[in-house]
């Protein structure tokens, strides 16, 4: 299976092989620091586990908790996981930002985990596990995820995707970077201009010159109120 994701090359192998043999875990916890991939990563695996690449899928349960997670929230989500898949033979949540939930929801949550059912699988998102109850913890299969952008693989495969014509590729790959924080978006970007820049002075080439102005102008739209997704599927595919 082709992941298409740059950097946590341990991380992928040891989730593939789990799901080639039919042994993932019910339950997850990706740990590690904001923006590095794990909810790309996780939605890879709900995408393989239900047979669908949409935008939209039924089976998919997601919560975005960066602004809070309530016990409402939770039992609505126990609540859809106890339904019967819609159309695959699984139902996948993915919490982010799991460690703002309320302790009501937390206790909620656990005992979801202590009784889970066969055909549904949670991947709970984190930069911070500390502050995760550790009876949710012991009820999980941790994977710790480290900084991409301290990943000369990671930078590297970026910036191949970045130059090659490969369409999809590329959309990948702007999803991808779409979910690193702005500072590290930038310092990819700023790397890539230092890259493109040695080259252009070594054989200069329209070209090379104008993937350096479309960098360097999403470089500075960054600083601006716009659509991160959009600015860099634009530049993929465009420079």
């Amino acid at each position: 299976m082709d992941w298409q994701i740059a950097g946590h090359k341990k991380q992928i192998e040891f989730l593939e092989n789990a799901l080639k043999r039919g042994k993932l875990s019910h339950a997850y916890v990706f740990a590690g620091p904001t923006g590095v991939g794990k909810k790309a990563i996780a939605r890879k695996i709900a995408h393989e586990l239900l047979g669908s690449q949409a935008d939209f899928i039924p089976d998919l349960l997601e919560i975005d908790g960066h602004e809070g997670i309530k016990i409402e929230q939770i039992r609505e989500l126990i609540y859809k996981l106890s339904l019967k898949p819609y159309s695959a033979k699984y139902k996948v949540a993915i919490i982010d930002s799991v460690e703002q939930m309320t302790i009501e929801a937390a206790n909620a949550l656990l005992k979801n985990l202590e009784e889970p059912k066969p055909d549904t699988i949670i991947i709970l998102i984190t930069s911070n596990a500390e502050r995760l109850p550790k009876t949710i913890l012991s009820r999980c299969q941790k994977i710790n995820f480290g900084p991409i952008e301290n990943s000369v693989e990671a930078s590297d495969e970026f910036y191949r995707i970045f130059r090659n014509n490969h369409l999809e590729d590329k959309l990948i790959a702007a999803y991808q970077i779409a979910e690193l924080e702005t500072g590290e978006i930038k310092n990819l970007l700023d790397s890539w201009l230092s890259v493109l820049q040695r080259e252009l002075q070594i054989k200069a080439s329209q070209t090379l010159a104008q993937k350096i102005l479309q960098v360097m102008l999403s470089r500075k739209f960054l600083d601006q109120n716009v659509n991160v997704k959009l600015l860099l599927t634009n530049l993929m595919l465009n420079a």
